[in-house]
């Protein structure tokens, strides 16, 4: 039976207890929108990546994960260590996960990597996409000349009602095709490591942007990330 839902879910709860990122975050992302997630290295991208996955794939939704940084194995001791285990979905193959370094990067050379991500279909069939990340996956493989062809392509399969996760590091590519993204995007977040004055290291996560928003969101949280746990709202700071 289709699913007649036009939004998916962001609610997370585990032992009783929901880790509150859902009610930050407008509690429900609409079918067919593209997630830009930018920031340096380091800054947390991946581990919300990680903690949307497990949040969809707990709800019985599909999903596809490209990961530029983990092997199979490396992926799975990841998630594990953070709180969100993701072997079962694997194994059941609700979670199709795709290590670039083996998948993609062998025999073919970096840039063919365009081609291989807009070919293979099977990364389509899931419901839910996640690029991780994009920038480093096509810093060889997109320019000004194709990019149009990318978000267009991306653009037909959100038409489809598919929710896609992109992340990029805004110093891996041009600053056109970094901006061409954030305009592109339906919601848009910044995630930075930044130095907060009497505090010291904080981890910020601004959501700069979201189209078709159903319920309230916050513009700003400060965020730690727990062994075990994985993300926390950070309540000793305040993000600036």
């Amino acid at each position: 039976m289709a699913d007649l839902k036009t939004t998916k879910s962001l609610v997370l709860e585990r032992n009783g207890e929901k880790d509150g990122f859902a009610e930050r975050f407008g509690q429900v992302i609409p079918n067919g929108s593209l997630i830009f997630f930018e920031g340096k290295e380091g800054s947390g991208k991946s581990i919300f990546f990680q903690r949307f996955c497990y949040g969809f794939l707990s709800q019985s939704y599909s999903c596809t994960y490209i990961s530029t940084q983990y092997s199979v194995k490396s992926f799975l001791r990841q998630t594990a260590s953070v709180g969100y285990p993701l072997r079962k979905f694997i194994m059941s193959g609700k979670l199709f996960f795709i290590s670039t370094e083996v998948t993609l990067a062998e025999p073919k050379p970096r840039n063919t990597f365009l081609d291989s991500l807009v070919s293979t279909k099977k990364i389509y069939d899931q419901s839910i996409i996640f690029i991780d990340s994009l920038s480093t996956l096509l810093n060889e493989s997109l320019n000004r000349n194709n990019l149009v062809d990318l978000t267009s392509f991306f653009n037909r399969i959100k038409g489809s009602g598919k929710i896609i996760f992109v992340s990029a590091n805004p110093n891996d590519w041009e600053k056109e095709i970094h901006k061409t993204f954030q305009m592109a995007s339906d919601i848009h977040f910044r995630v930075a490591r930044e130095q907060m004055p009497g505090i010291g290291l904080v981890y910020n996560i601004y959501l700069n942007k979201f189209n078709g928003a159903k319920h309230r969101y916050e513009a700003t949280t400060c965020f730690a990330v727990q062994p075990g746990t994985g993300l926390t709202v950070e309540t000793s700071g305040v993000a600036f």
